[in-house]
């Protein structure tokens, strides 16, 4: 995990010090762990305020709606993917390339250490290809994600540790689809994909320097 401070918006939904927050990060840690054991498919209102061992008037009252809930705990589950990361890579001089090893470092720790966010966000994705409803919250999650991919992409290219044959919306595009791609079919090859994926991607002059710099150690 990192050491940096959590935004307070990220503090205000996962470390509520007032009751009223309290009781509502309760009501979406049960939801989340209904969606993670039982799909999308399964998250009931009922279900929720049963496992929460609260009466459904309560949860109504934190939560009008189903609709509700799930906006509440997309927020639960964009707070948790700031604040929980994986190990900070060895810093290598380039920015751009140290942003790139967190992104791999961060989906390794998402599959060890908290593979249930991984689930409720697929559960969110495939749900959201049938409704729309879900399908724009899912595209407000994924904003700043995209966003951030796409601030490195462009820096890596005007500092030349990327290759300059690269279209920039399309070097984005690929990326996005690795990482997604790396969360949903598992980990166990993920050291080889991120080292083919540094390999594909940096510019030569950068591949050269950190060679020379691995000899000289």
């Amino acid at each position: 995990m990192s050491d940096q401070t959590i935004p307070d918006w990220c503090a205000a939904i996962l470390e509520p010090t007032d009751d009223q927050g309290k009781r509502r990060l309760l009501l979406l840690r049960t939801a989340f762990d209904v969606i993670a054991e039982m799909g999308f498919e399964g998250l009931r209102t009922r279900t929720v305020a049963t496992r929460a061992r609260v009466n459904i008037a309560t949860l109504h009252y934190y939560f009008p709606s189903k609709q509700d809930l799930v906006e509440g705990l997309a927020q639960f589950l964009s707070a948790k993917f700031v604040t929980l990361h994986g190990s900070k890579p060895v810093p290598s001089g380039y920015g751009a390339l140290d942003r790139l090893r967190q992104e791999f470092s961060d989906g390794q720790y998402y599959l060890e250490c908290e593979p249930k966010m991984l689930l409720v966000m697929q559960e969110l994705v495939m749900r959201g290809k049938r409704d729309p409803a879900v399908q724009k919250i899912v595209d407000l999650m994924s904003f700043h994600w995209r966003q951030g991919i796409e601030q490195m992409v462009q820096e890596g290219l005007e500092t030349g540790v990327f290759r300059s044959d690269m279209d920039a919306q399309v070097l984005c595009g690929l990326l996005l689809s690795i990482f997604a791609g790396t969360a949903s079919t598992g980990g166990d090859r993920l050291d080889e994909i991120a080292r083919t994926t540094e390999s594909w991607i940096l510019s030569d002059k950068v591949k050269m320097q950190l060679d020379q710099r691995g000899a000289e150690r």
